[in-house]
């Protein structure tokens, strides 16, 4: 695979956080001491659920974290190194170094646009949203990438009534029940998209998101397999993430040095010899 090909898949996962770590074997994940949770036994009312699901939201107005990510698209995969910085609401930039900890490329997200530059070949990408609306047929936007980064609620779609259910030990809030979805495919239904939400009983952190359409059968998820304590909040240590559309793209993503409210630079620059990506 070239390298511009290479680090366009790179730009694709972390952007999207929805390419995924691929290894012959699944890797073990445990929880860490302080973030295992005990089985719910009961769940609170959705209104409830979604109350306490947004107060369990990490505030903040920057964000750091070195990153350590496998990917896979297409049975190609990759490992690389980040360093990521976000300003709430404002930007996420990102350095991506594979290997010696030399960087071959840069990523700037802002809420309207996409930004990046390939150390490798002398090659640019600057475009909007549209872009990853193309090529993964499903909505993205800032404020979905942001929330993921950090382990916080995003709504995707825009429900007047949720409902909440006892699965598996944690509590669910999702815009419609399975039953329901079974019987409105059933019926050949023109547009199904749905939303759950798990979360951990006794904090209400986010345990796993999906978002799915069925028709087309799109589908996108995050696991959160396990947080870490940062001051009075938790943040996320290990994550998944799996997007399937016509393509399947996976990713794991493992945090360290997390660091908050410090402001830091976001500096990026396209060089004037540089060439738009093909």
């Amino acid at each position: 695979m070239g390298q511009t090909q290479t680090v366009r898949i790179l730009l694709i996962g972390i952007i999207l956080l929805s390419v995924f770590s691929c290894r012959t074997k699944k890797l073990a994940v445990q929880p860490t001491t302080d973030t295992l949770n005990t089985a719910a036994t009961s769940c609170p009312v959705p209104d409830s659920l979604l109350k306490r699901l947004r107060a369990a939201n990490t505030p903040f107005e920057w964000f750091s974290a070195r990153i350590t990510a496998n990917t896979d698209i297409e049975k190609k995969t990759n490992s690389f190194s980040a360093n990521l910085r976000v300003r709430r609401d404002s930007a996420i930039w990102l350095s991506i170094s594979p290997a010696l900890g030399i960087e071959v490329a840069r990523v700037f997200i802002s809420p309207d646009s996409l930004k990046f530059i390939n150390r490798i070949d002398g090659t640019f990408f600057r475009g909007d949203y549209k872009y990853l609306k193309e090529l993964l047929q499903t909505e993205v936007n800032f404020e979905m990438i942001q929330a993921v980064l950090l382990g916080n609620l995003y709504m995707h779609y825009n429900h007047e009534q949720y409902v909440s259910e006892l699965d598996k030990g944690l509590c669910l809030l999702s815009t419609l029940r399975k039953r329901k979805i079974k019987k409105e495919t059933e019926l050949a239904i023109p547009e199904i998209l749905t939303q759950e939400i798990w979360c951990l009983a006794d904090n209400h952190k986010i345990s796993r998101m999906e978002m799915q359409d069925y028709r087309p059968v799109r589908k996108f998820s995050v696991e959160y397999t396990s947080y870490q304590p940062y001051e009075d909040y938790l943040l996320p240590e290990k994550l998944f993430v799996h997007a399937s559309a016509a393509k399947s793209a996976r990713i794991e993503l493992e945090y360290s040095r997390l660091q908050m409210n410090k402001p830091l630079n976001l500096p990026f620059s396209i060089p004037d010899n540089y060439e738009p990506m093909r």
